[in-house]
């Protein structure tokens, strides 16, 4: 265990140290007025954003290598960025803030704004004997009148994520709560009260079982902000407070390890990727806190640049807590929490194995999660399609081999004005289509809390039952229920949909969703991915099998080719049943 936490240090030092050289002498990017009005005039995030982000990328570089070398010329250029920081319009992204009708835009408290000024102020409180007097005075005034004054002096709620049920609420409350105790000498109570108070309603997102229906980023986003947070009240209140003492965050502190494959893929439910990587300092703090959290295989850890928008809470800690734990935890105790052995089945480079051994079951957020002995891997979701970072998704799932996602949950889609807005579910990554769930008399699901899973059953043999019709505005359909049943030793899987409606349910399509171009045999379909595959086969031989291609923009905005497979199912006196199954050679 301390060889594998000193490997990825060494890793994180060396990436840190080549970032510094290759910087130094390239000019930073300027927030130009046309770039932040393209939001507003097309709809685009990435222009602006790119720049904005490659700013932060300077600050955390320069800090960390001020923090990790106390080279003078890294403190130098530290200073540089922190004064061009300092000197930015506005810390709020074009698509937070609302300049139409906000006199005071350039003040909004959004997510980045928040993460700015708990940026700052952490870096002069650690760097306080070496970073310039003026300087640190500067950034004191600025992260108060940007951000703490405009949340403190505003009546609750100061904006709606004060009192959401997502990462918004622990990225902005935990970045106020650690700005305010490193600036506000003596933070008055009632700060701190409401700010405990907001993190309330982050913990109310989280099923009992631990559940983040966001996804695993926001899972790992949120929390980092809500232990750091934490962490530093616990010291200010000299133990005191500890917002880790929750008993629900026990198992929420669970919820990463669970979402893993052997094989290093992950869950892409919601906004999620199915190429996910952990955060090694959160993990260690977490697996500092609760014995039962398990570390992922190294190689499937963030990076010092995994995350494009380079927030330095979490940077930090991805140091300062692994070095924490390495010191703090006995040799015994290491051997008690050991990392997953590498293995041959990379996943871009990321090696991961033996986490999810038996089936997970999310019994609130109805997710189910397995796993096979020779790898293949499934996973399918009830819920309903009003979940934060929603997609119109009940009763779908997905299936993998090894490293390879066959049949796909698309995940996260690029981030426009468009996505956030009455069109969401015309994007196909968030619509049923862009799912695998059937189409029903030409009707796609709708979005809404009422459209969801009426009955979620589960077992750890692989059985898996969901009610899903009420997820369609469909008054002819009185019932569909998916059953599943997953094979966990050969990965097979086995789907028996049925229909049930009156006269007018004349129509049901199955869809299958894949980035792979399939092969259609008869009433078999096969999908190869690289050195995998995997076979659909209907149980009707007569079937007719077509696929369309569309095209997806993911959340890096490049264009992929998806590709829709679909066959009609007979439906007769308004009952139809569709049975197939999926497996690997």
């Amino acid at each position: 265990m301390k060889e594998y936490l000193e490997k990825y240090l060494a890793e994180y030092r060396s990436c840190v140290e080549n970032y510094a050289l290759e910087l130094r002498n390239q000019p930073m990017p300027e927030l130009t007025e046309e770039k932040f009005s393209l939001f507003e005039k097309t709809g685009n995030r990435m222009i602006y954003e790119e720049d904005y982000f490659i700013r932060r990328k300077y600050l955390a570089v320069y800090a960390m290598a001020y923090w990790i070398g106390r080279k003078e010329e890294d403190l130098n250029k530290l200073e540089e960025v922190i004064e061009a920081v300092c000197m930015e319009n506005s810390w709020a992204l074009p698509a937070h803030t609302d300049r139409k009708n906000n006199p005071d835009w350039r003040n909004t408290v959004d997510l980045f704004a928040c993460e700015t000024g708990q940026t700052l102020a952490e870096l002069i409180t650690i760097f306080q004997q070496d970073l310039k007097k003026d300087l640190r005075e500067h950034v004191k005034k600025e992260v108060i009148s940007r951000v703490l004054t405009p949340f403190y002096q505003s009546e609750a709620p100061c904006e709606p994520w004060e009192y959401n049920t997502n990462n918004w609420c622990a990225v902005c409350a935990g970045a106020i709560g650690s700005a305010s105790i490193y600036l506000l000498k003596d933070v008055p109570e009632k700060c701190l009260e409401r700010i405990r108070y907001s993190l309330t309603h982050y913990l109310k997102g989280f099923t009992d079982d631990g559940a983040c229906m966001e996804g695993l980023a926001y899972f790992s986003y949120g929390m980092a902000y809500y232990a750091g947070f934490s962490q530093q009240y616990l010291e200010y209140s000299h133990g005191a407070a500890d917002l880790m003492a929750d008993e629900k965050i026990a198992s929420i502190a669970e919820f990463q390890q669970k979402c893993y494959f052997d094989s290093g893929l992950t869950v892409s439910f919601s906004d999620g990727y199915m190429n996910d990587c952990f955060h090694m300092g959160l993990t260690c703090y977490l697996a500092g806190r609760f014995p039962n959290v398990r570390f992922p295989n190294r190689k499937c850890a963030a990076a010092f640049d995994s995350d494009s928008c380079y927030r330095f809470m979490t940077l930090y800690r991805d140091y300062i807590w692994v070095e924490a734990y390495l010191e703090k935890i006995s040799e015994n105790q290491f051997q008690r929490i050991q990392p997953c052995p590498d293995t041959n089945n990379s996943v871009h480079g990321k090696v991961h194995s033996g986490l999810v051994k038996e089936p997970v079951i999310f019994e609130q957020a109805q997710w189910y999660i397995a796993q096979s002995g020779n790898m293949c891997g499934m996973a399918a979701k009830g819920g309903n399609n009003a979940e934060h970072h929603n997609h119109n998704d009940v009763g779908s799932f997905l299936y993998l081999s090894k490293n390879t996602m066959l049949l796909a949950d698309l995940g996260a889609g690029e981030y426009t004005k468009d996505y956030f807005s009455g069109k969401r579910y015309q994007i196909l990554c968030n619509s049923s289509l862009g799912h695998n769930v059937p189409v029903i008399n030409g009707s796609l699901q709708m979005e809404g809390e009422r459209f969801a899973c009426d009955r979620f059953e589960a077992d750890k043999n692989g059985n898996v039952e969901i009610s899903f019709g009420n997820a369609y505005d469909l008054d002819e359909l009185d019932e569909a229920v998916r059953r599943i049943r997953f094979n966990r030793e050969t990965g097979m899987m086995q789907i028996a949909d049925t229909f049930t409606g009156g006269n007018g349910l004349v129509d049901v399509m199955e869809n299958l969703v894949t980035r792979y171009v399939p092969r259609i045999r008869g009433n078999k379909v096969q999908i190869c991915g690289g050195n995998e595959d995997c076979t659909v086969e209907i149980d009707d031989p007569d079937v007719k099998i077509s696929y369309q291609v569309m095209e997806h923009k993911n959340h890096a905005g490049k264009t992929e080719h998806v590709f829709l497979i679909q066959w009609q199912v007979d439906v007769n006196d308004g009952y139809g049943k569709s049975k197939f199954r999926i497996y690997c050679k």
